[in-house]
């Protein structure tokens, strides 16, 4: 994991295409979603005798679970982010201009049916919005660009899940070697992490990635995943890349975080491998004439018939394939020595 910094603001929110406003009264509360400003929230004061489809109207309508429409409108905060309309019944607004800190209170006459009519207020809101902070490229440095009102920040500091030690040497995955390619035996020895303090939980998973020795930096995280690599899917004997680091653990759920029981991920490293081939040469040899080359014999690896070259050598055979050699009509082997030889 890569903890962020969480900085909220305390009220309002700051350099959004869009905002959430909250509206409060009469103990009810309505949200209006996707607001981009400046914004018009109007109300035809002569619509009264319909249910009334102006957004203000609608507001109000939830709020206070009556029909009608508004008028006489007013200010009653000095925030200059929100005006309204005049007493002009053709003329009922709220524009609310800017985000802003704090709420803003306006309030007016709702008149319904039969010309039933109340005072209402209106309380108006941004709802807190996350300020966008963007991590350094060691993720121990954050920066964010001040906003045009207080916020509030809520760091959370957590240390790097590191491996366990023996003494002076540190557990980190070490090269197995002697592996064959395409094998399914683990080129690394895992690595150790560290328990997180008198627990017998580690501090995080290890990850790893495998990659040529040409790649010169490392995969992205998603290449990387918990299995221990194995030489399965190397196909030829080769120097490889392992590649890990140890993916911190997260907060356990129900606990806030803290810097006892969440970690950030370490760094990545790399070891260097080496997988041997697990293809060797064959070498037919006759006490008299070459019996593959004259034609006397045939060679299958597996199912499939073999070519060898002149000098009797069948080259690439994997290990463990079935080799099958066998006389042509008429001819018998009549013994056949197999020992390890040194092509040349």
């Amino acid at each position: 994991m890569t903890l962020a910094l969480l900085i909220t603001a305390v009220t309002g929110a700051w350099a959004a295409d869009t905002y959430t406003l909250t509206f409060k009264a009469n103990g009810n509360t309505k949200t209006v979603e996707n607001v981009t400003l400046p914004k018009t929230f109007s109300c035809n004061f002569d619509d009264e005798t319909s249910s009334g489809t102006d957004e203000l109207d609608v507001i109000i309508q939830e709020l206070y679970g009556t029909s009608g429409c508004c008028a006489n409108i007013a200010p009653n905060s000095d925030n200059a982010s929100v005006t309204c309309g005049t007493n002009d019944a053709s003329n009922q607004y709220i524009i609310v201009s800017a985000p802003f800190n704090g709420t803003a209170t306006v309030t007016g006459r709702y008149i319904g049916p039969n010309n039933n009519w109340f005072d209402y207020t209106l309380e108006i809101s941004f709802a807190d919005l996350p300020i966008e902070v963007t991590p350094g490229e060691a993720a121990n440095t954050w920066t964010f660009a001040m906003p045009a009102f207080d916020v509030e920040i809520a760091p959370i500091y957590a240390p790097t899940a590191v491996f366990a030690t023996d003494g002076n040497l540190v557990l980190a995955p070490t090269a197995v070697e002697g592996i064959y390619a395409e094998s399914t035996d683990a080129i690394v020895k895992a690595g150790t992490v560290a328990k997180i303090g008198e627990t017998e939980n580690p501090q995080g998973i290890v990850m790893y990635a495998v990659t040529s020795t040409n790649q010169a930096t490392a995969p992205a995280l998603t290449a990387f995943s918990a299995d221990v690599p194995t030489a399965k899917d190397i196909t030829i004997g080769s120097e490889v890349l392992v590649w890990y680091y140890i993916k911190g653990a997260d907060t356990p759920e129900g606990e806030e975080a803290s810097a006892e029981n969440t970690f950030n991920d370490s760094e990545i490293a790399s070891i260097q491998v080496t997988v041997l081939s697990n293809k060797f040469d064959i070498n037919f040899k006759a006490a008299n004439a070459n019996t593959i080359k004259a034609g006397k014999a045939t060679v299958k690896v597996g199912e499939t018939a073999a070519e060898v070259d002149e000098k009797g050598n069948l080259t690439g055979v994997k290990i463990n394939s079935k080799v099958t050699v066998t006389a042509k009509n008429g001819y018998k082997f009549r013994k056949a020595e197999g020992k390890k030889h040194a092509l040349k």
